[in-house]
Parts: C-alpha cells; sequence; structure tokens
C-alpha cells in the first residue's frame, strides 16, 4: 500500500509538471514558480503596420538586423521609406512621425511599432525637450537596405 501511494503521489507530480511545461509552450507568459530567477515579458506583438496593413516578409537570404538610433533634440531623420518590416521601440524621448500623407503620430518612452512597406514616406522628428533613443529591430533579407531616401 506504502509503495502504491509513492508510486501514485509521483505519477500526480509528474502529470503535473508535464501539464505546466505544455502551458508554457502554449503561452510562454505563463510562471510556474514565483520566485523565478528569470523574467521574460512580452512587450508588443503586431502582425500590422501603423496604419492597419499587413506587412510581408522581403525574399532572400533572411537577415535579422537590430539598430539604435539616437535623434539629437530638434533634430529630424529626414523623408524616407522603408522596404522591409521593421519594429521599433521608443527607449527614450519622444519622436513624431510626420507621413507625406500629412498624417502624423507621435511615440513616447515604452512605445512600440510597426512600419512596412505599405508605410507611407515619412519624416521622424525629436519632439521632445531631449535626445530621443530607439531601437530598430528589422527582418530583411541580404542586400536590401533598411531604409531608403526621399528626394
Amino acid at each position: 500500500r506504502v509503495l502504491f501511494r509513492s508510486k501514485f503521489k509521483f505519477m500526480i507530480k509528474n502529470l503535473f509538471i508535464a501539464l505546466a511545461f505544455a502551458l508554457m509552450l502554449i503561452n510562454p507568459s505563463i510562471s510556474i514558480a514565483a520566485e523565478s530567477p528569470v523574467d521574460v515579458q512580452e512587450i508588443f506583438t503586431s502582425s500590422e503596420n501603423i496604419d492597419g496593413d499587413n506587412f510581408k516578409y522581403p525574399k532572400g537570404k533572411a537577415e535579422m538586423r537590430l539598430i539604435r538610433v539616437e535623434v539629437e533634440n530638434g533634430a529630424t531623420i529626414p523623408m524616407h521609406s522603408h522596404p522591409v518590416p521593421l519594429l521599433g521601440h521608443i527607449e527614450s524621448g519622444e519622436l513624431t512621425l510626420a507621413e507625406k500623407t500629412g498624417i502624423s503620430k507621435t511615440f513616447k518612452e515604452g512605445d512600440s511599432f510597426v512600419l512596412s512597406a505599405n508605410t507611407p514616406a515619412h519624416t521622424m522628428a525629436n519632439s521632445g525637450n531631449s535626445s530621443a533613443v530607439m531601437w530598430v529591430a528589422v527582418a530583411s533579407a541580404e542586400g536590401i537596405p533598411t531604409l531608403n531616401p526621399e528626394e
């Protein structure tokens, strides 16, 4: 009887552990330990760019890029477009994207957004009171630029 209880408890414990790992695979934000030494937080996800359009990945040999952009107070990144999808995250400061169409959107510290080939040509200006830092993750292909300057 004691051996049966021990095996039963062992089976239940292993079943619980297997269930917990299965749930973590389905939803990585689920945590089984309240005091884990690793903290994973999904900050932002999107399947659309800032205008609500779907985006497509470029063809060719895949290449990921991570770019840190610092824009000094009062500076503007000139009119440009992006031939590939990118995810931007404002670490500090404030940047305003102004499309050729006249539409503008301001992004502040902690904001994230997606731009793509569907996003109209735009500028990105520091509209805050100090320098701004933006991190950009780009899903591209070898030989395709991140940014195309407009003339």
